[in-house]
């Protein structure tokens, strides 16, 4: 769950990491350029605006009359 308490501690969810070449993250805490899905460290702090969100499919809305007909 997005809200949940139980997250799972990524570094690249953390408010400490920023975006940085290729799939990596440089962490403010440690000073270095880290892979982005390393498990986070003991100072993680989950920021909600980094998590990917996965968009719904877009419905079908080509009806006509007669598909609501009895």
């Amino acid at each position: 769950m997005i809200y949940s308490p139980n997250v799972n501690k990524i570094c690249g969810l953390c408010q400490m990491a920023h975006k940085s070449e290729n799939d990596n993250v440089y962490c403010d805490l440690k000073k270095v350029n880290i892979p982005l899905n390393t498990e986070g460290c003991d100072k993680f702090k989950y920021d909600i605006l980094k998590r990917h969100v996965r968009r719904m499919k877009r419905l079908k809305t080509d009806f006509n009359p007669e598909d609501f007909s009895l």
